[in-house]
């Protein structure tokens, strides 16, 4: 009989599941917010080749690197008539801004107009550039999220910010990040949440609740809910003003400069 202590899997078979399963969170994504969505060719009708490249045991010929290279999903956006090709790649890092991503001169060499599509566990976790945009590198072949890449929903408009973050939780659980830790999940502590918005509030007067939203999920996935309820209390305890539709940080002098002049 054999023990189950006795059976390895090899590192590339725990690195390919992995790799399945945050396809497959971006592959749903795509389909709830109205995308047609498919496994693209390679990897639905040639599987079995295409692990036999990543794992080397296949010469290095340009077909092979095309065939390594091809994308994960065909997406179909039925109402714009348009078709994108789409890699979906995880990288277990705390930085966003200093993420190494390898081979992009092969998809902009031979899936011209595709996009790369990179899961993190930090930032806007879910980032999103079409690879004829990205510059190719050589070692340290390493790109910044927040500048070279666009939010996710910026380049599948039909995708909403809130269902993004719907599998926030579920990246950071596989990518073994706490979910009650500040660092990942600031959003659900008031004391590290709150002075975000405050500053976000002082940098960026009078912008509107949509606008200041955007900006923030630049550097952190935050609910729409979440963001609106926050914004809410600060402003019914008098530390932000809304004046129409824009919000300003309350002055600490403001309250006397205005008995001053009524004086």
């Amino acid at each position: 009989m054999v023990k189950l202590s006795d059976i390895r899997i090899p590192d590339f078979y725990d690195n390919l599941l992995d790799g399945y399963y945050f396809k497959e969170i971006v592959r749903t994504i795509l389909d709830i917010s109205g995308y047609m969505v498919f496994p693209y060719g390679f990897e639905s009708v040639f599987s079995y080749i295409k692990i036999q490249l990543h794992k080397g045991d296949t010469k290095d010929t340009p077909v092979a690197r095309k065939i390594r290279s091809s994308p994960d999903l065909l997406v179909y956006d039925e109402s714009e008539k348009d078709i994108k090709l789409v890699e979906v790649k995880s990288r277990n890092w705390d930085v966003e801004t200093d993420v190494v991503i390898k081979k992009v001169d092969w998809y902009k060499k031979y899936w011209e107009g595709s996009i790369l599509v990179v899961v993190v566990p930090h930032g806007h976790w879910i980032y999103a550039q079409y690879v004829d945009e990205l510059q190719v590198k050589e070692s340290p072949e390493s790109y910044n999220l927040r500048d070279e890449f666009e939010k996710f929903e910026n380049i599948f408009p039909k995708v909403h910010t809130d269902t993004l973050y719907r599998f926030k939780s579920n990246i950071a659980e596989k990518m073994g990040r706490p979910k009650d830790h500040a660092f990942y999940f600031p959003e659900k502590d008031e004391s590290f949440f709150f002075p975000e918005i405050l500053h976000l509030a002082e940098k960026n007067r009078g912008k509107t609740k949509d606008e200041l939203f955007a900006i923030l999920n630049r550097n952190n996935l935050v609910s729409m809910e979440l963001f609106t309820n926050s914004l809410e209390k600060l402003v019914q305890t008098g530390k932000i003003h809304k004046i129409k539709n824009g919000f300003y940080l309350r002055r600490k002098n403001e309250k006397r400069e205005k008995a001053q002049s009524r004086d």
